[in-house]
């Protein structure tokens, strides 16, 4: 006679099914975040900075003229920071300063720093001396680098001459500049470099080689840097955004062509992230101290988890969607739609 089988106790088999369940919902939850998400979970997961997290911090911002640097610059002016503000161009820098909504506070909580990147390592050198003496010799919190180029061409035909332009803009002059301000942080065992990068920097991008590859150089260098001062009191967060808005959609980008800068459509504009959440993103990211963040709506979030975790998978699908994809970003078209970019 078949032995009979043992009896499940009936508190064992509902308890079972409740962890099923608690299990099952917990990745529907996780799931659904990931389709909303418009940055990497784990950067969602802290949640917002604190108030006073920027409050009297010395925040040095590239590139801080327009676009997202100006964003930038009024989000942490609203958080009680005080500001070093630098591009190339005095007067729009000082337009930036005037709509930060300071008034006779502004004279005490912002600085404009003008300085060339691409210019020689000793004008760098003065840069970072003077932002250090900046506000009484307070030294620098944060240094944003913000500044940089994009590019909408393809790799066969960009000339020499923006290859070496885009490179020095967007890897050559933020590397050069880090090492004229380290000495400063180091010696005040302080001080956060934060890189705004590119998803590129994770993936390919056709029709952004030469961006992309600086944007790779950036990576490679400033996540190695972490690791080396690891055991100071200085660090590096590399914040990795897709594309971001300048506007609405007919607002024209001037971007690198195969020649030389040209101006184009905002292409991809419904995938592109607001610059003001873009703004409160990086922020979080460099108050919460992670490491590397991925700032970025779907599909490009998307793409870069594919990437990453299933790499053979995303080459397939770059390598059946890049040839499209480069062309529609050469002729100013939208290069994030997928299902055209499939077809």
């Amino acid at each position: 006679m078949a032995a009979s089988l043992p009896t499940v106790p009936a508190w064992l088999g509902t308890a079972s099914f409740a962890v099923l369940g608690a299990a099952l919902g917990y990745l529907a939850y996780k799931l659904i975040r990931l389709a909303l998400a418009d940055a990497d979970l784990n950067l969602l997961g802290l949640g917002k900075h604190r108030a006073n997290a920027f409050e009297g911090k010395v925040i040095w911002i590239t590139g801080a003229s327009q676009g997202l640097g100006a964003v930038l610059a009024k989000y942490f002016a609203g958080f009680g920071a005080k500001l070093i503000l630098s591009s190339r161009d005095a007067a729009k820098l000082q337009r930036v300063k005037d709509s930060l909504g300071l008034g006779a506070a502004a004279g005490d909580r912002v600085t404009i720093l003008p300085f060339d990147l691409l210019a020689d390592y000793a004008e760098l050198e003065k840069a970072a001396a003077a932002a250090d003496a900046a506000f009484g010799g307070a030294g620098v919190d944060y240094l944003i680098h913000n500044a940089g180029a994009s590019q909408h061409a393809l790799a066969s035909e960009t000339s020499a001459q923006v290859t070496d332009e885009l490179m020095a803009l967007n890897a050559v002059g933020p590397i050069k500049l880090t090492r004229a301000v380290l000495p400063y942080m180091l010696r005040r065992d302080r001080g956060r470099i934060v890189v705004v990068g590119s998803m590129s920097s994770k993936l390919p991008s056709p029709g952004q080689a030469v961006y992309a590859a600086a944007k790779m150089a950036l990576y490679g260098y400033f996540s190695t840097l972490a690791t080396e001062v690891s055991d100071t009191g200085v660090s590096v967060t590399i914040c990795c955004p897709g594309p971001v808005a300048t506007g609405s959609e007919e607002t024209p980008r001037v971007v690198y062509g195969a020649n030389g800068r040209i101006v184009q459509n905002n292409t991809g504009a419904s995938n592109r992230l607001d610059p003001a959440r873009a703004a409160q993103l990086i922020a979080s990211a460099a108050a919460h101290g992670v490491d590397e963040a991925w700032i970025a709506k779907h599909p490009v979030l998307a793409v870069g988890y594919t990437w990453q975790l299933l790499p053979a998978l995303g080459w397939r699908l770059l390598k059946k969607v890049g040839p499209k994809r480069a062309r529609a970003i050469k002729e100013g078209r939208n290069g994030y739609d997928v299902s055209k970019l499939i077809k």
